[in-house]
């Protein structure tokens, strides 16, 4: 089974596999499913074949997470024999926080019935501290360097994620020419950063009373006002929610004289188990931190009302004009309430 965060390396795995089994995409012997719209037993009945050209029959499984793990449970997947190669990818699994969590479920349940099964399960997860090292070797393959700034710069856009960063890299090269050094302009210039970014950007602006770069980048989360409320449901208001929480959870810390990496059973045992900032990468943790330190509890606890406030405009529950007029208002209401000046 291969899982993980890290598409790239799940798409790197799958080709060493292939190719260590010598088997090519149109060969005889290789079969591909889609778990939403088959059945386990289908994929071991044909793992189960034996093989008519090659030493091995290998069945490839895509989406798994989509698949019934109850009607998984009742087949054999043990009994294999040697000359099968099932190799199982949990694919991505994008949408509402729902969904995605409805997904990790999947995937725990998966991971525990190829294990107990006698399979291997081989996780890719993001690791911000093999990121930068792994963008530095993909940089030197494409003919590139990396200015120590532009590369911390472009892990931080792309979320520590090494697929997101290898993905913006190979666009910012083809950018840069024949220059052999890639600065932090010609990051961002060219990179599209994570909503995530997007946000950290924003909240960071409001903080420092910079209300033109926050419309900035409210406008780019929007993408256009006919859309204003539909991206405020579905990322502005739980991500700038997401945002709060972990600037709380960092304010306590700096009061209690700690970090959240160290803090006393006492301190932990304030914060929710999600979002948790002990959870964030290095970087994130410190970003957060920065932030906390410009900001009161009061101030912050007055930030979660109006995003509240915001909400309940969108949903009729108090006045508003409209969504790209409420979230504006909600920015300059932030900007105002986090001032060093407010009271």
């Amino acid at each position: 089974m291969l899982c993980g965060d890290e598409d790239v390396l799940r798409r790197r795995a799958l080709d060493e596999l292939l190719r260590a089994v010598e088997v090519q995409p149109d060969d005889f012997d290789l079969e591909s499913f889609d778990a939403q719209y088959s059945a386990p037993a289908d994929w071991h009945a044909s793992a189960g074949t034996a093989p008519f050209l090659a030493a091995r029959r290998v069945v490839i499984v895509r989406h798994v997470l989509r698949a019934d793990i109850d009607r998984a449970k009742m087949v054999s997947f043990s009994k294999l024999p040697e000359s099968s190669l099932l190799i199982l990818i949990a694919d991505e699994e994008g949408g509402s926080e729902e969904r995605v969590a409805k997904a990790g479920k999947s995937g725990e349940a998966w991971k525990k019935l190829v294990t107990t099964s006698g399979g291997a399960v081989l996780e890719f997860k993001v690791d911000p501290g093999a990121t930068k090292e792994a963008v530095k070797e993909e940089a030197a393959k494409l003919g590139k360097k990396l200015a120590p700034k532009a590369l911390e710069l472009l892990v931080e856009m792309t979320g520590s994620s090494i697929s997101r960063a290898f993905e913006e890299l190979e666009k910012v090269c083809l950018c840069s020419g024949s220059e052999e050094i890639i600065t932090e302009r010609d990051i961002r210039a060219v990179v599209v950063p994570t909503r995530e970014w997007n946000i950290f950007v924003m909240v960071d602006s409001v903080l420092g009373n910079r209300v033109p770069d926050a419309f900035n980048q409210l406008r780019i989360l929007i993408g256009n006002s006919a859309k204003a409320e539909d991206a405020a449901y579905r990322q502005i208001l739980p991500m700038l929610s997401r945002a709060l929480r972990l600037m709380w959870q960092a304010r306590v810390c700096i009061d209690a004289g700690c970090r959240a990496d160290n803090a006393p059973d006492s301190v932990r045992q304030c914060f929710p188990s999600r979002p948790s900032l002990a959870s964030e990468a290095p970087y994130r943790q410190g970003q957060v931190m920065s932030q906390a330190r410009k900001v009161t509890l009061a101030q912050i606890t007055a930030g979660f009302q109006i995003v509240n406030d915001a909400d309940s405009r969108l949903k009729g529950i108090l006045p508003g004009f409209s969504g790209l007029e409420t979230l504006e208002r909600m920015i300059l209401e932030l900007a105002r309430a986090m001032s060093p000046n407010a009271v």
